[in-house]
C-alpha cells in the first residue's frame, strides 16, 4: 500500500504551496475523492485539507448571489437567499445525492466531481479518461446514461453535477485562484468537451485537476 500523507492548509498561500507538490490532491468533503482512492482510480501521495480556508458563506452580490466554494450542499439548498433568488439551485442540490452526502459535500467539490460512467469507475475496463488512448467501451457498449450531445470519438461520458447545469443556466461565474493569481471564468467556459483529450475536463491546469480548484461561484 502506498503511504498517504496529510497536510492541513491554514490559508490560501499555504494551500497553493502544498497543492503544488507532485502527487498532492485537495480535499474538503471527500465524498468523491475518497471513493476514487478506494477504487484505485486516484493515488495521491498527500491530501491537502482546505476546510480551514475562509471559503464558506452565501451573500447577496448585486442582483445575484455569491457562494463560497466550501459551502456544504445541504446548507446551500436550505439558505433563504438561495430559495428566494435562485430556487433552481436548491432544486438541483436536493436532486443531487442523499442528504448524508449533501451534509458533507461542498459546492466546489460537486462542480469538480468525476463522471459516474461505469467504465471510468471500473478499472477492469479501458477508459480514455483514465488512460489516454486506451479506448472507450461505452461508444459501442452500454451507453444509455451517457452523453447525447458534446461527446466525441474518444469519450461519451456525461458530467455528474446537477448543480453545474443549474448554475450554467443562471450564467454563473467562477472565481479561481492559482499560482498566477485570481481569474474569473464563466462556468459555461470552465468545462472542456472531450474532443481528443477527454482526460482534460476543465480549464484548470495540470490535467484539469490543479490550482486551488473553485473558490467562489458568483451568479
Amino acid at each position: 500500500m502506498t503511504a498517504l500523507g496529510y497536510a492541513r492548509a491554514a490559508d490560501l498561500a499555504s494551500a497553493l504551496s502544498l497543492g503544488a507538490a507532485p502527487g498532492a490532491e485537495y480535499v474538503a468533503g471527500g465524498t468523491d475523492l475518497v471513493p476514487l482512492i478506494k477504487d484505485g482510480q486516484r493515488a495521491p501521495s498527500r491530501l491537502v485539507d482546505i476546510t480551514a480556508l475562509p471559503l464558506r458563506g452565501v451573500a447577496a452580490h448585486g442582483a445575484g448571489v455569491r457562494i463560497g466554494a466550501l459551502e456544504r450542499m445541504q446548507d446551500l439548498a436550505d439558505h433563504p437567499l438561495i430559495q428566494e433568488r435562485c430556487p433552481v439551485v436548491a432544486e438541483a442540490l436536493r436532486a443531487s445525492a442523499s442528504i448524508q452526502v449533501r451534509n458533507m459535500a461542498t459546492v466546489g467539490g460537486n462542480l469538480l466531481q468525476r463522471t459516474r460512467c461505469p467504465y471510468f469507475r471500473d478499472a477492469m475496463f479501458a477508459c480514455n479518461k483514465r488512460v489516454p488512448g486506451s479506448g472507450c467501451p461505452a461508444i459501442a457498449g452500454e451507453h444509455r446514461a451517457h452523453a447525447v450531445f458534446g461527446g466525441s470519438d474518444h469519450c461519451v461520458a456525461a458530467h455528474a453535477s446537477d448543480l453545474a447545469v443549474a448554475l450554467i443556466a443562471l450564467d454563473a461565474v467562477l472565481e479561481l485562484h492559482g499560482p498566477g493569481g485570481a481569474r474569473r471564468v464563466p462556468l459555461r467556459e470552465f468545462y472542456r468537451l472531450p474532443a481528443e483529450t477527454p482526460e482534460r475536463e476543465t480549464v484548470l491546469g495540470r490535467g484539469g485537476r490543479s490550482g486551488l480548484r473553485v473558490l467562489d461561484v458568483d451568479e
